[in-house]
């Protein structure tokens, strides 16, 4: 099995259920390029640590493009919308597409392990791309059985860097917003 890696927090959830698979780190949509450098070299971390194989994928220009042209219309959306569909799709869709090139059976994500995410939009985004590529998609619950607070403690203990936002500068510019309210209403006695 291939699974795409978005970051090592979600990683380490992920280990608690997935043992025997190569892992594919493909991150276009992740800026500004300095926080791209930090999740890539967490996954390396955590890949040293635990032996685990990892395949990164392009991260350029002409990725980073590519990604944009396909959410770049729903850019004010919010986490969780058209837009988040959409970003999952493409990543999805070009591990799909590793899978095969790699002769695996099956591909998934440690996306399916962050609690921020939809489920049921990851399950239907791996299935239409199963279908269209003929690579099983393996759709599992990585948050259960405790598996996301472990995951946590652990990237505590290894220091792991642990971001605060998706990863997009769209996710990231909502973020700076939130917290500028937030200090507003903090600031104003609210």
């Amino acid at each position: 099995m291939l699974i795409h890696v978005c970051c090592a927090p979600d990683l380490l959830t992920t280990l608690f259920h997935v043992k025997d698979a190569e892992f594919f780190f493909y991150n276009p949509n992740i800026q500004p390029p300095l926080e791209y450098r930090k999740r890539e070299d967490a996954v390396k971390s955590v890949a040293s640590h635990f032996s685990l194989k990892v395949i990164f994928g392009e991260y350029s220009v002409n990725e980073v493009k590519s990604w944009y042209h396909v959410v770049r219309d729903y850019r004010d959306l919010g986490e969780g919308s058209e837009r988040c569909k959409r970003c999952i799709g493409f990543l999805l869709k070009r591990t799909a597409q590793e899978a095969l090139k790699r002769g695996h059976d099956s591909f998934s994500t440690t996306l399916l392990a962050s609690p921020k995410k939809d489920l049921s939009m990851i399950e239907e985004i791996g299935k239409t791309l199963e279908k269209k590529y003929g690579v099983v998609f393996y759709f599992k619950n990585f948050r259960k059985g405790g598996a996301y607070q472990v995951g946590v403690r652990f990237s505590r203990e290894l220091g792991i860097y642990r971001q605060n936002y998706c990863g997009c500068v769209f996710s990231l510019l909502e973020r700076r917003r939130k917290l500028h309210a937030k200090a507003s209403r903090e600031n104003n006695g609210v």
